[in-house]
């Protein structure tokens, strides 16, 4: 995200816009992009002949585009000022979710912006699905978020690609600190046996190893605070909303993996943080090369 150049935003003529709007422009203050594009999708069938109807002055679907793109341009008025920054629109008829992965596989954007509306169920089967046939990094942005970088706090496994989201978040901090979690568990014993104490000892001394590996030779940021949360009921993402909201977290960055099959089709960490009502900006950085490559292998 750090040298993202093309971001898109998607919008849908709802009052999430202004917060999309809004959060776009702030991060302009932190990351600067040379272009914007910013999509609508225009929804086909019964939504599309409702609108239509609100307006039986408009006699062709190009006049009726040209009032969608005022709309939306209305709603931009005021906001990206600074003339270094190219603003595009770019409007669509289809299903939003169909027509968002096409756009993005299409003109390829560093970096995906979509809101992320906390209090309407179904809401996050569109970016899970989107989220996995995009090669491009995904920030969704819910209706609460601030407008800071203070706190970022990035889930660690210990892997390359956490390294990175640990670097990304060092980067955006502003003013604050970075927190690196990871979340372990003990291993299950059948019943009705259970761990030792000297089990769970031993393998809390293998976390903190693990640890120690993970800093060593990776030049991560010095301002990280690391912090190992055992695991023991509940869902994994709960953790992670307990850090955050310790924290007072204003991002949380999640490094997304996707080698092998397996890993693509699986209800992972990832789909479970899209899943999660945090109220938190979510960054899902993925390393825009190897997605694309993993992409072209697994639909060639």
């Amino acid at each position: 995200m750090i040298d993202s150049k093309h971001w898109l935003a998607c919008l849908d003529l709802s009052n999430m816009d202004d917060i999309l709007i809004g959060y776009t422009e702030f991060l302009t203050s932190v990351v600067k992009p040379k272009t914007i594009t910013f999509f609508h999708t225009v929804e086909s069938g019964p939504t599309a002949l409702e609108l239509a109807e609100q307006f039986p002055e408009i006699e062709s679907e190009e006049e009726f585009m040209d009032l969608i793109r005022d709309e939306l341009n209305d709603k931009l008025k005021g906001h990206f000022d600074d003339d270094s920054i190219e603003i595009r629109m770019v409007i669509k008829t289809g299903k939003p979710t169909d027509q968002i992965i096409e756009v993005v596989n299409s003109i390829e954007p560093d970096l995906l912006l979509m809101g992320k509306k906390m209090g309407y169920a179904g809401e996050g089967i569109i970016p899970k699905r989107i989220l996995k046939y995009v090669a491009t990094s995904v920030l969704f942005v819910p209706e609460n978020s601030r407008y800071s970088m203070q706190n970022i706090l990035a889930p660690i496994d210990f892997s390359e690609q956490s390294a990175k989201a640990v670097k990304t978040a060092g980067h955006l901090v502003k003013g604050g600190n970075v927190t690196a979690q990871h979340i372990y568990r003990y291993r299950a014993q059948f019943f009705p046996y259970s761990l030792s104490e000297k089990d769970k000892k031993e393998m809390d001394q293998k976390i903190q190893s693990k640890l120690k590996d993970f800093k060593d030779g990776r030049n991560l940021p010095k301002n990280v605070n690391y912090v190992l949360s055992l695991h023991k009921d509940g869902r994994v993402a709960d953790e992670v909303y307990n850090q955050a909201m310790n924290d007072q977290t204003d991002l949380i960055v999640v490094s997304s993996k996707s080698k092998k099959i397996t890993s693509f089709v699986s209800h992972d960490f990832t789909d479970k943080m899209v899943d999660y009502a945090f109220g938190i900006p979510l960054l899902i950085q993925k390393n825009k090369e190897k997605h694309q490559q993993f992409l072209k292998s697994l639909f060639s």
